[in-house]
């Protein structure tokens, strides 16, 4: 009897699969930030600035852990951080001219990695997978309750 895949089942191989497939295509990259620091960077990519608080909130990280974060993606020159008009009390996170050179280079690679990944699967098909797969990372970040 051939046992029943389970959700995360599926979600943790195809994970592992891509982070197997893209990591020799970045890892050929001069810059190479942590993970963490990628994800904090999309997050001010896709938003063009965003405060400490809203990457701490996204990534689920104390603000600590996200300044010392942010405070090396600026010593290296990636991040750069401005007066916020609408807050004095916080800092807008803005790419530098280097993060946005090396955010529009992972873009290209991603773009070119996703184009193969994605070869002979319908669009129909696609929007099913992505309405699913929001409707999964939703129900993880609002619905379902750490295991303690």
């Amino acid at each position: 009897m051939k046992k029943k895949r389970t959700v995360h089942e599926v979600a943790f191989r195809l994970s592992y699969d891509l982070s197997t497939q893209i990591a020799p295509k970045l890892s050929k990259l001069d810059t190479k930030p942590a993970p963490l620091q990628l994800r904090a960077m999309r997050q001010i990519w896709n938003s063009g600035e965003c405060t400490l608080l809203e990457i701490s909130k996204t990534l689920k990280r104390d603000k600590s852990q996200i300044t010392r974060l942010i405070d090396e993606l600026c010593a290296t020159d990636m991040v750069k951080r401005e007066p916020n008009p609408k807050d004095k009390r916080s800092k807008l996170l803005k790419l530098t001219a280097k993060g946005y050179e090396f955010f529009e280079t992972i873009e290209k690679i991603e773009a070119e990695f996703s184009a193969q990944l994605i070869e002979g699967i319908p669009q129909e098909d696609l929007d099913t997978f992505f309405a699913v797969s929001e409707r999964l990372s939703y129900n993880l970040r609002e619905k379902v309750k750490p295991y303690n």
